[in-house]
Formats: C-alpha cells, structure tokens, sequence
C-alpha cells in the first residue's frame, strides 16, 4: 500500500425519490440510468440556476489524465459518484411512495452533490424510463460512520445541513478481521478479457477487475497511487481459497437491429473465500463495494457486496 487511506474521502448519501403512482422497477429500467439522467442533467445545464458546464462534465465525463504514464497504467475514469441498487428490493419490485437509492460520492465527487440532485430532480419531471416513473427528489439523507443517518436536505426546508464526510482509513479500520467471507455480485458486471466477457470467473480472474477499478476511481477523483506494487496483490488473490463458486452470466437485456438480436448481460453470484492470503486483498474488495464494477458501474451495474461468513 502506498498511499494514507485517510486521504481518500468520500459521502454515503441516500436519495428519498417519491413516485407518484406505482412504478415498476427492474434491473433493466436501473441499469440504463446512464443515458436517462445524462439526459436530464442535459436539460438542467441550460437552466439559470441548474448545472454549469464545468458540473455536468466533472460529473459525467471527468477528464483523463495529463500523465502519459497514469493513461497506461489506470483504466478511463469512471464518474465520481456510484449509485447502488437498493438490496433490499429484489428486482423487479413495484415501488409504491418512496424508493430510498443509495449513492456514493467519491473524492473530488463530494462537492457535487447538489449537482448529482439537480440530474435527479429534472429526471424525475421526465419519468425513470421511457416517460414512465414519474418522482419527485423529497430529501436526502447521510451515513455517518457509525452508520447512522441524518437527513441533511429537504424539499421545503430551510438551508441544507454539513454532510459528513467519510474516510477510507476510518471506514476500513471499522471491520473485524474476517477469515471467511462472501463477495456477492448483485447486479450484472459487463467484464472484458481481451475483448471477450468472462461468462464464470474465478476469483484469480475476477480480482484485477476489481483492482483496476478501484486504482483507477483513487487516481482519478483522489489525485493518489494507491497501490506501489499490483504485482503483489496479483500474486496473493492466486493464494486465496475458493471455497464456493455460483458466479454466472446473466442477460438483462436484447438489442435487436439488422435482424439480429444480441443479449446484453454480466456475471451475477457469489464467491466464498477463505485463507491467509485473503487478509492482504480484503481491503481492496471491501474498497470495492462502495464502487462497483465493469461498464455502467456508476449507474448501479457489479454492484458488489463483502460480507463475514461464519
């Protein structure tokens, strides 16, 4: 490890969306939010009072690096924020009232938080999808790291509260030490090797995903190198026991054109891993599940989760 884990911050927020009538919400519909709040932020940048372009593209389109080495060693940078489906709605579900989404704002991402609430507000005047689930963003709130919540906005109220601001080094240090645990894949994680998706990786082939994604996300929006030596982490998820394997392909959606069809899907399903060389990754996954993984993971696709199995 080569960098102070304390200087990478970040905000677990909780968006309070109130439908207006029964929506039904599916993987689908979630993981094609890219486009949809794109869309909407769009919309919000030639507003008065809405995004600046300097915003919406620090949101949706951060710059690559100036470093010609950081361009070949880190993947593009995703957005600093990563929306994570709400686990405890298995999809579809049909949300009645409110929907509480989780999002998590990342380094640099911390200060756009009322503009990530912005895209929200303009996406639901035009509906989740395709002109259907219509909302409205009736407040936010934050995790502490204890875990507790304080609502710091809402529609109405008088001037929004400090956010609490979260540090990788704290959050990390929260965790017992596990010898077993369960990586689960909630969502589909679109993952490429050589142009080809991974269809049932093991972990030895999942982890320089995981690794990538999570160097990337610090350099980028953290200014840091988080890892010194990837050579190292490589070696030791090889050392890691698989005790259990239910990773597997999962299609959520058909593109059809030229009279042809093509399923779009990830790897969905969980992993038991146990062993000595766990304790030297585990901070890595557990870094991880706050970012998801593969393409669209901003927008809620790979949405992983760690968790102590005993």
């Amino acid at each position: 490890m080569a960098v102070d884990l304390h200087k990478i911050e970040f905000i677990k927020a909780y968006l309070r969306l109130e439908f207006q009538d029964p929506y039904v919400l599916t993987v689908e519909t979630l993981l094609r939010l890219r486009r949809n709040l794109r869309q909407a932020a769009k919309q919000v940048e030639l507003l008065p009072a809405g995004l600046n372009g300097l915003a919406f593209d620090a949101l949706f389109d951060p710059p690559v690096s100036p470093d010609p080495f950081a361009r070949r060693r880190y993947q593009l940078p995703g957005p600093p924020f990563v929306i994570h489906p709400p686990l405890n709605l298995p999809l579809p579900a049909v949300i009645e009232g409110a929907l509480q989404l989780p999002v998590v704002l990342f380094g640099q991402g911390t200060h756009l938080l009322r503009e990530l609430c912005l895209a929200f507000q303009a996406l639901g005047v035009r509906g989740f999808h395709r002109g259907e689930g219509f909302f409205e963003l009736s407040a936010v709130d934050a995790e502490d790291l204890s875990g507790n919540r304080t609502c710091i906005w809402r529609q109405g109220g008088r001037t929004p509260l400090s956010v609490p601001l979260l540090n990788a080094g704290w959050w990390l240090d929260s965790f017992s030490a596990a010898p077993q645990i369960c990586l689960q894949l909630h969502t589909p994680a679109r993952l490429l090797s050589d142009g080809r998706p991974l269809f049932r990786p093991g972990f030895s082939a999942l982890f320089p995903f995981i690794m990538r994604r999570v160097t990337a996300m610090v350099h980028a929006h953290c200014g840091q190198e988080l890892v010194d030596d990837p050579g190292f982490y490589i070696l030791a998820c090889q050392q890691v026991r698989e005790l259990e394997n239910s990773l597997g392909w999962r299609d959520w959606r058909s593109l059809e054109g030229d009279g042809r069809r093509q399923d779009v899907g990830g790897v969905v399903g969980a992993l038991t891993l146990s062993g000595g060389a766990l304790q030297d990754v585990l901070w890595l996954l557990r870094l991880a599940s706050l970012l998801n993984l593969g393409k669209g993971a901003a927008f809620g696709a790979g949405h992983l989760t760690i968790s102590d199995k005993l």
